[in-house]
This record gives structure tokens, C-alpha cells and sequence, in this order.
């Protein structure tokens, strides 16, 4: 019933792809027909439909992220965008599942059990509850058999994707110029010929005011707009008044008493000899084979370590790592290490990182964590659990309420005590105390809570939160009269003026400044700033991110000292000249030996995953797609 169940349970049966796609707002829209798909569905791929309610979904979500990003005010080309790319990703989605099929990509039965038993939807005190799966599943309408289904795919998707990042690489040739690249620094001059500045000595008249006025009518539009009544029931506040019983916390602890037996742990010491570009793998086995000889034939590993190692921070103690559980290193390290005996030093062991020599130093013996240690966490837990059954039927008393009294909230006040509270300003793009919630705007502006005054059904406003509520009043949305808000529109005026001035007086900047003309006599002619930022780095924040690309995007300085000037429209309105001083390319001495590793193991993911991207965009232009006719014609449909 409630959504944030919903939003827990999609979590686990969502295809893992679509995180690898992304919903970007620059997916192209093409290779789609039109007609031909059944009334449930929105699109066909290869013969295969795409239901309406997955569709339905994704764009309620994408919606909410993006108002949320555009601080509520997102523009109608920008959502007819947004519910294109949610189709093209589905689109994509689609023909992935299908040709990891293809391919043979299969998920065994024990794997999906795992996969199944570790989600947190489905436990009851950290443990795999079939009753608390079912109950979920029944929920949401689904029965076992289609979720187990659907998570089956999702695991085969994951595992042909593991599959195609994981066999990437690339050549130390391409390391070096991503490297030089990656930490190349560069030195500017710059100009910005800001639009506020300029604006301040612009009069504008009546008819400019008028024109522009009735040029952009939807930027002084009142939006539409509600006054709401609503009740409200929040997880914190019935926490609050749980209290849980000793004697249920120590049976409680008796029954599970198994989840608080801490893992052995191993402490261990080792010297890496490390793979790169210094040392080929030839050259580091060789060396390690050599010092584990030497460490046998009786010499110090503590000495060998910090002489040989390349894990600099291990390495100046003796190669020692502390103290380690399972799961805490990689796999061939972690086995190894396991399988040694008190005071044993292994063969070298190769993993990502190259070579390791193993020493085992002490073993701390799993135990029983007593109910003292564990007592507050298992009182937190069963307040959390106690809580959560409390705010589950609450809110299902008060959805029933709502619905048998359709319109008005005044006897859910009286049988709960739960306040019908106010708020008067509530578009559709939300706003407080609620912020954007797309649950929340569907029904406010549904036919029946907005025409018909019926109470709305019980939406989740955050994780631990639901509101059920009903329009108090309603106000259509209305053109501000001119007279109203001309302070607005003169401010608007101003800096669109103000914009244009900017990019006429920065081009003839830049072209007195090509004649030869010195930067800084212009810039005092104009009262202008000059800016010397120092070392900018891709990273740099100092400068407008557009600004600091195109001057990454500039040609190197002329050997001879010659310096070229740029100029460049900023999305702001203003203008930006500059002149590139200094280029530094960058060098791999310069960057740690771990943020290289680091940087590696990026590159290697990134290669990967351009291959993914690559075979996702070839399967995507072979696909057949069709779309149903008018489909974002709809606008019910969102």
C-alpha cells in the first residue's frame, strides 16, 4: 500500500543496466515507428512490449530528480525531454535483456536465492523472512514466480556487463597520455564582462518594457496553485513512544544468538611488489621469488619490507597491516592469508596489485558478542521494527478513514488525534513543507481531489512519512499584470540588454586586442578586472567550468612567445576574453604511486565501459522499434 514500500521493492528488481545507460537529457530519439503496439503498452522492441506502468514510473522519478535540481521550476521543454530519454533508456534496456539472453547469460538457482535472502526488503532482525517476501510481492501485485523471474534478468544482465568491463585493458602507451592529460596545469589572463555591471546604467522605456513583457508571458505567469489540508503521520514521532521490554530483548538475543559471533581476524605483514610502469611482470615475480628465497634462507621480513616494498605505508612498518576479517582484502590475498599456519610466509601471490609475500603474525579466534555489548543495538532494532508495524497499520487506518469519508479529513482528526494541518501555496511543482514529491502533485491535481474535493489516497512526502490530503482552494493560473511587476520586468530587460552589450563591447575587445593592443591598457579603458587565476587544473573551481574548458580546448603558446586572445560567449549573458600563457603537461612523477594505481583501475573501468556503451549503441540502431501513436501527446499519461 504504501510508496515507500513500492520504492524499496523496485530497488531490488530493477534492471541493473539502465544505471550503466543513465536517463541523460542528450540521448538521441530515433529509429522509432509509430502504431502497432496493445493499449497496455507504451513501445515494442523486437516484438517485445514495454508496459505502461514501467514507463510511468521511470518518468515520475526522473521528474522528481530534475525539479529537484532546477530548485522546482523545470521548464516544459525540458520535461517533454525527459519523458523522450526515459523511453529511449527503456528502449535500450530492452534490447540489452534480449541479447544477453541470446548470448546464453543464465543465473542458476543458488545464485538468485542469494541474491533474494540478502535484501533488506525481505528480512525480519537481519535474517531472510518467507513470510515478509511474500507479503511484500503481495503488496506491490506481484506474485514469486514473475519477481524471481525479473530478478533473474537483472542477475544475468550484471553479469554480462561484469563481463565486458572486466576483460578490458589498455596499453601503457595510453596510460602515459591519459596521464599527461589527466595532470596537465595551464596559466591564463582573462576578462569577464559581466552583464549586472553593465545593466546599471541602462534606462529602459515603456516599450521596451511592453515588448519583452509580451514576448515571455510564462516568465511572469502566477503558476496554478492550491491551498491543501492534510494529515500526516511521521515514523520519528511513534518511535518516540515506543518502548521495548528487557525480557524481549533478551529472548530476542537468545533466539538469534548466532548473528553476534564476531569472524576471526588475522593480522599479517607483507611486501608488495608492485606492477607498472617501472617494473613489468617478468621483472616482479622474478624479485619476489628472490626475496622470499632470501626471507627462508633467514633474513629479517621486516627489513626486506621496508627496503623492497612498494606499499610505502605498510612497508615503514615492517610490512605489517594490522588486523584483517574476511572480505577485508582481495581474494587471492585474503585465501592466502586464511591458509597460512601461525608464523608461516607464503610463495608470492599475485594479485591486481602485483606480488605479495605473506607472513602470518597472530589469529584472534572468533566469539560470541555478550548481550551487554550488544544490548542497545538490539533495542534500536527492535524499536525500528516495532515502530515500523505501528506506522504500517496507522496508516492504514487513517487511508481507510480518508476513503470512507471522502471529503473531509475531520474524522481522521477525531478517531486518531492526528491534526488536519494547512498549507496555502502548493503548485505543481510542489513546495513546503513537501518540497517536489510526483506522487504528491499526480494526486493534487488529479480530477477527483482537485474538481471533485475527494480526499486523496495515503503518499509517502520522504522514507518515513505519508500525508493524506484534499484541495482546500483552488487558484487557476493567471498572467501578473504589467503594471503589477514592471520592477521585474525592467531587471529583466536590463540584463537582456545588458547581455548583448556585453558580447558587442567583448568582440571588439578581442579584436583591438589581435591588432596588438596591451591587455591591461584595454581593460583600464574599460574599467575592466583582469584576472590572473594561476594554475588551473581540469578540477579547478576558480573559473566558470565553461570558461575553464574552452581554455583547455585553447592551442598550446607559440614557441616563439606569440599569444593568442579568445573570446567566448558565457550562458550567464556575459562575455570572457583571455589569453593562454602556460601550458604544463602533465607527468606521472608527480602523482602518488596509490592515486596512480587508482587512476589505473579507473582507466580500466572506463575503457570497459565504453565497450558496453559501444555494444549497447550498435544493438540499439539494429533494434525494430515501435512506439504508440501520440504517445507524448498525453499528458494524463504523466
Amino acid at each position: 500500500m504504501l510508496q515507500f514500500i513500492r520504492e524499496r521493492f523496485t530497488g531490488v528488481v530493477a534492471i541493473g543496466v539502465i544505471g550503466v545507460i543513465g536517463l541523460t537529457l542528450v540521448i538521441s530519439f530515433g529509429n522509432m515507428d509509430q502504431g502497432g503496439v496493445t493499449t497496455n503498452a507504451v513501445a515494442e522492441v523486437n516484438g517485445e512490449e514495454i508496459g505502461q506502468n514501467a514507463y510511468q514510473r521511470a518518468v515520475q522519478n526522473q521528474l522528481a530528480r530534475q525539479l529537484e535540481a532546477f530548485q522546482g521550476n523545470l521548464p516544459e521543454v525540458l520535461q517533454e525531454q525527459i519523458k523522450r530519454n526515459v523511453l529511449e533508456a527503456l528502449v535500450r534496456n530492452k534490447v540489452v535483456t534480449q541479447y544477453v539472453h541470446d548470448s546464453g547469460f543464465r543465473v542458476g538457482d543458488n545464485r538468485l536465492l542469494n541474491a533474494i535472502g540478502s535484501e533488506p526488503a525481505f528480512q525480519v532482525g537481519g535474517a531472510f523472512s518467507r513470510e515478509s517476501y511474500l507479503a511484500t510481492l503481495a503488496s506491490q501485485g506481484f506474485s514469486p514466480e514473475y519477481f524471481e523471474s525479473e530478478q533473474r534478468a537483472q542477475l544475468a544482465v550484471q553479469q554480462f556487463e561484469d563481463s565486458i568491463v572486466a576483460s578490458s585493458f589498455f596499453t601503457p602507451s595510453e596510460f602515459r597520455r591519459y596521464i599527461k592529460l589527466l595532470a596537465e596545469v595551464r596559466e591564463a589572463t582573462i576578462m569577464v564582462l559581466e552583464p549586472a555591471d553593465i545593466a546599471v546604467g541602462i534606462t529602459v522605456n515603456d516599450k521596451d518594457l511592453q515588448v519583452y513583457y509580451e514576448a515571455n508571458p510564462d516568465e511572469f505567469r502566477e503558476p496554478e496553485s492550491v491551498s491543501l489540508e492534510y494529515v500526516e503521520i511521521q515514523l520519528d514521532d511513534i518511535a518516540a513512544e515506543v518502548s521495548i521490554d528487557e525480557q524481549v530483548i533478551q529472548d530476542y538475543y537468545q533466539a538469534n544468538a548466532d548473528r553476534y559471533v564476531a569472524e576471526e581476524q588475522r593480522q599479517g605483514r607483507h611486501i608488495l611488489i608492485a606492477i607498472d610502469d617501472d617494473t613489468d611482470e617478468g621483472a616482479a615475480r622474478t624479485l619476489a621469488g628472490e626475496l622470499h628465497q632470501r626471507i627462508l634462507d633467514g633474513e629479517q621480513f621486516a627489513d626486506l619490507a621496508g627496503e623492497y616494498s612498494d606499499d610505502s605505508v605498510s612497508g615503514a612498518q615492517g610490512g605489517d597491516l594490522g588486523w584483517a576479517g574476511r572480505g577485508d582484502n582481495v581474494e587471492a590475498f585474503e585465501t592466502a592469508l586464511f591458509e597460512l599456519e601461525m608464523g608461516a610466509i607464503s610463495a608470492p601471490v599475485r594479485t591486481e596489485f602485483g606480488y605479495h609475500i605473506i607472513r602470518l603474525d597472530a589469529i584472534r579466534p572468533g566469539s560470541l558478542r555478550s548481550f551487554a555489548e550488544v544490548h542497545d543495538e538490539l533495542r534500536d532494532e527492535l524499536t525500528k521494527q516495532e515502530s515500523a508495524d505501528l506506522f504500517y497499520a496507522l496508516a492504514e487506518q487513517i487511508d481507510d478513514l480518508a476513503l470512507e469519508n471522502p471529503t473531509s479529513l475531520d474524522v481522521v482528526e477525531s478517531e486518531t488525534g492526528i491534526k488536519v494541518q494547512r498549507v496555502e501555496q502548493f503548485t505543481r511543482n510542489g513546495g513546503p513543507p513537501f518540497g517536489y514529491n510526483a506522487l504528491m502533485v499526480d494526486a493534487v491535481f488529479s480530477l477527483a481531489v482537485l474538481e471533485d474535493g475527494e480526499n486523496s489516497p495515503l503518499i509517502e512526502t520522504a522514507e518515513d512519512s505519508a500525508v493524506i490530503l484534499r484541495v482546500a482552494e483552488h487558484r487557476p493560473s493567471v498572467l501578473q499584470p504589467l503594471t503589477e511587476i514592471r520592477e521585474r520586468v525592467e531587471a529583466s530587460v536590463q540584463l537582456q540588454q545588458a547581455g548583448d552589450i556585453a558580447r558587442e563591447r567583448g568582440e571588439e575587445i578581442l579584436t583591438r586586442l589581435k591588432t596588438g593592443l596591451i591587455l591591461e591598457d584595454i581593460a583600464a579603458e574599460y574599467d575592466i578586472e583582469v584576472l590572473r587565476p594561476g594554475a588551473l587544473r581540469r578540477s579547478s573551481n576558480e573559473i566558470a567550468a565553461e570558461l575553464l574548458a574552452e581554455i583547455y580546448r585553447a592551442p598550446h603558446p607559440d614557441v616563439d612567445g606569440a599569444r593568442d586572445y579568445r573570446g567566448m560567449s558565457l550562458s550567464t549573458g556575459g562575455y570572457a576574453v583571455f589569453r593562454l600563457d602556460k601550458v604544463e603537461v602533465g607527468r606521472a612523477d608527480t602523482i602518488p604511486r596509490e592515486a596512480r594505481d587508482q587512476r589505473k583501475q579507473l582507466l580500466a573501468q572506463q575503457f570497459g565501459n565504453n565497450t558496453l556503451y559501444a555494444l549497447i549503441a550498435d544493438l540499439r540502431e539494429q533494434a525494430k522499434v515501435i512506439v504508440a501513436p501520440n504517445l507524448f501527446d498525453q499528458a494524463e499519461t504523466f
